[in-house]
């Protein structure tokens, strides 16, 4: 028969299991949530999350990954926090990626030399 310390070791093991497995249960920070964006071909400038078109986000993390279509215009993102992030450049075409901490407010994407290429969303 163990003696009373023996015992209270026994005790402790199954507790110790337990607590290291609720620790490895606990899940890793999220990736950031993905945006598209696309530019051009002609004067077209989008920017979707799932498919649909953005108006609003929850303030966070995003990765803005854009298509530019067009080796006249470029994507640019400006809001609080964010200034003029260029993401694709005038002369570029294909894809590229930025992640940015968007924050409450309201932010504009647009084409710098075309000034009707300008639209809004807003961040709660």
């Amino acid at each position: 028969m163990p003696d009373r310390q023996g015992m209270n070791k026994l005790h402790f093991i199954p507790l110790l299991v337990a607590g290291s497995l609720a620790i490895s249960a606990v899940p890793a920070s999220a990736a950031p949530a993905a945006l598209d964006g696309t530019v051009g071909p002609g004067f077209t400038m989008t920017l979707t999350k799932g498919g649909q078109k953005v108006t609003s986000l929850k303030a966070g993390s995003y990765t803005f990954k854009v298509n530019d279509k067009s080796n006249i215009h470029n994507y640019v993102l400006n809001g609080p926090g964010v200034k003029n992030k260029e993401i694709t450049s005038l002369s570029y075409t294909g894809s590229k990626s930025a992640t940015v901490t968007l924050k409450k407010g309201t932010y504009t994407y647009y084409c710098t030399p075309h000034p009707t290429m300008k639209y809004t969303f807003t961040v709660s």
